[in-house]
């Protein structure tokens, strides 16, 4: 998969677009069950058609810009894990559009004409309510009527589970609601942060207790204890998360691993959150009044 950054009002690189496309279009934050439904639809028009299969997203977020003294936006799956996500999906080329304030005034005209047209796009793939230009004028209606002559547009139709529509506000709002296990199903996959072991760990038992930092751009759940799975170097590993904290934006993790021996100082750790397990955190970080407790061991 080839990533090309393209910034307004600059000039599209000149490797973009170079040969016609199927291009999906969205945010895609989570890339839950319902992105995947836009992609795959867009996917398997490009391949029917022999055309690359191409997606467009923004980076930040729209409300980083529009509505900047609501704070910094955290995401489901920051940049890096969204591309990733892209590749293993079979994407061609991915377009991410840094989203400014002069991007955000472009008209809906000339979106088409400069991130459509110009990509040499043939065929337009988009969820329902997908909307662009300034101040969402455009939508798929007008997408539609824009395409005649030009291009194909297809419009994905809510996606729901259980009379609930998929969406990334959706996902939020189970996390916030400790509700990992809804998330995971509306994502498809459990869901997961990243980070770095950033202190020596304590060992008892067959047990390792972890503190890790995770990436600031990630959403946390609620507040309380969890079942998790951690991956260390390949491996992965039962544990409780008994500790969340941020502290100047930086979020830290307290994690008891079972049967975990080898040495996590510095190592990447991916933590995929299982269960809500009750809802108070005890008051102290300190790992070794943990181990005192047998309640806390796995």
């Amino acid at each position: 998969m080839e990533t090309i950054h393209i910034e307004y009002p600059n000039q599209i690189p000149t490797q973009a677009g170079s040969a016609p496309c199927v291009l999906a279009l969205g945010f895609f934050d989570g890339v839950h069950i319902g992105h995947r439904g836009i992609l795959e639809a867009a996917k398997a028009a490009a391949r029917k058609k022999g055309y690359q299969f191409n997606v467009m997203t923004f980076f930040p977020h729209p409300k980083d810009i529009l509505f900047p003294d609501q704070g910094p936006m955290t995401y489901l799956t920051p940049l890096p894990v969204k591309e990733e996500r892209f590749q293993e999906l079979g994407v061609d080329q991915l377009f991410i559009v840094k989203f400014t304030p002069d991007f955000a005034k472009l008209s809906p005209e000339d979106f088409i004409e400069h991130y459509i047209m110009g990509l040499h796009c043939k065929h337009v793939v988009a969820g329902f309510d997908y909307h662009y230009g300034h101040k969402g004028k455009g939508n798929m209606e007008t997408l539609t009527e824009a395409g005649r002559g030009k291009f194909e547009v297809t419009t994905v139709q809510k996606i729901e589970q259980q009379a609930q529509k998929i969406s990334s506000t959706a996902v939020r709002e189970l996390l916030a609601a400790g509700k990992v296990e809804c998330a995971s199903e509306l994502l498809g996959y459990a869901y997961e942060v990243r980070g770095e072991v950033k202190q020596n760990s304590l060992f008892y038992k067959n047990h390792q207790f972890i503190k890790a930092d995770i990436a600031e751009e990630y959403r946390l759940p609620k507040l309380g204890v969890y079942r998790v799975e951690a991956e260390i170097e390949g491996r992965v590993y039962e544990g409780v998360c008994h500790q969340m904290s941020i502290t100047d934006r930086q979020p830290s993790l307290l994690i008891q691993l079972k049967d975990c021996f080898t040495d996590t100082y510095g190592k990447k750790v991916n933590i995929k959150w299982l269960k809500y397990m009750f809802g108070k955190q005890s008051e102290t970080s300190e790992v070794s009044d943990y181990i005192q407790r047998d309640e806390m061991v796995i």
